[in-house]
């Protein structure tokens, strides 16, 4: 299980409902937390109308609906402008996103006005984003994370901001961020300066370490012996790739943390997962669900398994099921 620590550069804007006690536990669940790739995507990594419809609805009630992802956050604008939820203008509330497998947390609202807050920044066209707290990758296990990938071989995503930076030193690496590009939709700025120019920026939030599916086990194994002491280190899903964050970074922690801030306790959440990162984050909620096409250790950990996939909107099934049995906090 992932630890928790105290970090400098988190940040709780005032604008932001916080709580520092626990809420009394109650019979009934008052938020929902949902992995995107393989748990509430479709096989083609979109959103259904019907989930989309659902989900809103349950927003329009009073429930709470968050993301937890280990996107970064621009790769969820998609899933955000889908889901379409509103807030009142007078609010400072907005979507929920815990990202890069919790090494940030953010709130999404919709674009009302120019940029005003220290923490708020621009994630489209359409939306804006504040941080609510962020632990990226220390400078010391950055070098021996690019220096490590360079010896074996594979391109490294380097998160900073909202940007997504690579060196793609071949066609093979070239390729390797296209596959990534096209699941996530995000656009790579591409340098040849040995992420000099991303580092001025500041620490990157992840790594993420590109490589061959066949080659994943291994490529999972090498970077776990030589970075495992110093970092959490997670396989990917799709298994391409391997990510590399500040050690005791996990989507379980974001949860936490998102959750304090949400002044909403662990035990009135429920969360779906599928992959490898979502162990803690669903041992940590009160009501775990792991997908029915989930990783074996994934379901070994969970409260319960979904009796749909992912193709068969098996989250939205499961959240009306609950509904029906009048487990859902909802306003009348």
């Amino acid at each position: 299980r992932c630890s928790r620590r105290t970090n400098p550069t988190r940040a709780d804007p005032p604008s932001v409902r916080t709580t520092m006690s626990a809420p009394k536990p109650s019979k009934r669940y008052r938020m929902v937390a949902l992995d995107l790739d393989g748990t509430l995507l479709g096989p083609d990594h979109r959103i259904s109308d019907a989930s989309a419809a659902y989900l809103r609805s349950l927003h329009e009630r009073g429930f709470t609906v968050a993301i937890a992802t280990g996107r970064s956050a621009p790769a969820t604008a998609e899933v955000v402008r889908r889901l379409d939820l509103n807030f009142p203008p007078s609010s400072s509330d907005g979507l929920p996103v815990v990202c890069v497998n919790g090494a940030k947390g953010i709130r999404v609202s919709k674009k009302k006005h120019a940029t005003s807050e220290e923490n708020e920044t621009r994630l489209d066209d359409h939306f804006l984003t504040t941080q609510l707290f962020h632990y990226p990758v220390p400078p010391d296990l950055t070098r021996k994370t690019l220096a490590l990938a360079k010896d074996m071989g594979c391109a490294v995503n380097y998160y900073v901001g909202h940007d997504l930076y690579a060196q793609a030193a071949d066609g093979s690496q070239r390729r390797a961020t296209e596959r990534y590009a096209a699941l996530t939709g995000v656009e790579y700025r591409y340098c040849e300066d040995d992420y000099r120019e991303a580092a001025s920026r500041g620490p990157p939030s992840k790594l993420l370490m590109l490589c061959e599916e066949e080659d994943v086990d291994e490529t999972h194994a090498r970077v776990l012996e030589e970075l495992g002491d110093d970092a959490t280190i997670i396989r990917g899903s799709p298994p391409f790739f391997v990510e590399i964050l500040s050690k005791g970074v996990c989507k379980g922690r974001g949860l936490e943390d998102m959750c304090e801030l949400l002044g909403i306790g662990l035990e009135e959440c429920i969360a779906f997962g599928d992959g490898d990162n979502d162990r803690e984050f669903l041992q940590v909620a009160g009501l775990g669900y792991a997908m029915k096409n989930a990783r074996n250790s994934v379901k070994a950990v969970a409260d319960e398994v979904t009796e749909w996939t992912n193709a068969e909107d098996g989250v939205i099934r499961t959240l009306q099921k609950l509904e029906g049995e009048g487990l859902l906090e909802l306003d009348e």
